[in-house]
């Protein structure tokens, strides 16, 4: 195969339960970016969606998860934070996630021929 450019790896993984996503990437970045803004308006601008369509997959989550993932913070307004559950829950996805990536990323490399890299789609130090 060519070797002109670096091939980038794009991977959509998701878990489901009785045939709905339980955890998938969309709501594990959601919950990274309301953790690292303390916002939902803010996480929802920096994803390119709407407060509106953030709000609905934020309570979709919630809902199939059967707990509350974020909580407003007392006292500050709109300001939210993760809920416990929530936070591990992103962080153990986020772990999966990085794992299958890495596999991905080298097996693709091998079975390719070529040198192809991660997207980095997730904070890589959340994860150190």
């Amino acid at each position: 195969m060519s070797n002109k450019s670096t091939a980038i790896l794009r991977l959509r993984v998701w878990i489901e339960q009785e045939e709905e996503t339980y955890i998938g990437i969309g709501s594990t970045l959601l919950l990274q970016y309301v953790e690292k803004l303390g916002s939902l308006r803010q996480a929802a601008s920096s994803l390119g969606m709407s407060y509106r369509r953030a709000w609905g997959k934020l309570k979709k989550a919630e809902d199939r998860i059967g707990k509350p993932l974020v909580e407003k913070t007392k006292g500050m307004g709109q300001r939210f934070n993760l809920t416990p559950e929530g936070k591990e829950l992103m962080e153990r996805f986020l772990a999966f996630y990085l794992d299958v990536e890495d596999y991905a990323t080298r097996r693709a490399s091998t079975m390719l021929g070529m040198e192809v890299n991660k997207s980095d789609e997730f904070y890589r130090d959340d994860t150190e």
